[in-house]
């Protein structure tokens, strides 16, 4: 499978020292460099590759600015320009556009999923992972979504 990352996956991935996960569940993974540049000093896996995004994709960025970052609009483009399988993205604003576009979306909280249905991670890691996420390094999620990712890894066992 292929995807191509926003950048919050990849931070957040990174500060649970889960970035490897990535390469575990998809072949090719991708970023463009408004990604990369988002990204500063974070060092990511070689096997993340650095793609620039077309001529049109760049227009079409141009195009949308406005709510959404350079990072998720050139994310969108190259997910689209790749034929991608997913892209990965956090914020709900650019999950509903890249849907509107076409693109199967899945956020670093789906990549950890991902991972765990593969038999990557385990339950407690993943369970630590949420706690970790939304706890420690401020990622938002629902307490409905919480409560519902949590009983899921519970009926597993």
């Amino acid at each position: 499978m292929k995807l191509v990352s926003n950048t919050s996956p990849l931070i957040f991935l990174s500060k649970l020292q889960a970035l490897p996960l990535l390469h575990k569940c998809f072949e090719e993974i991708y970023i463009p460099q408004a990604v990369q540049h988002e990204l500063g000093d974070l060092i990511v896996p070689k096997t993340i590759q650095l793609k620039a995004v077309s001529m049109a994709g760049q227009q079409f960025v141009l195009g949308a600015m406005g709510r959404l970052h350079a990072g998720e609009l050139e994310a969108m483009a190259l997910a689209q320009e790749l034929q991608a399988d997913y892209i990965c993205l956090d914020d709900l604003p650019a999950r509903r556009k890249a849907q509107r576009l076409g693109l199967s979306v899945i956020g670093t909280v789906g990549v950890l999923q991902l991972a765990y249905r593969s038999g990557h991670l385990p339950a407690q890691t993943f369970h630590r992972y949420l706690d970790n996420l939304t706890q420690t390094h401020g990622m938002y999620l629902s307490a409905k979504i919480l409560l519902k990712l949590k009983q899921a890894l519970q009926d597993a066992h």
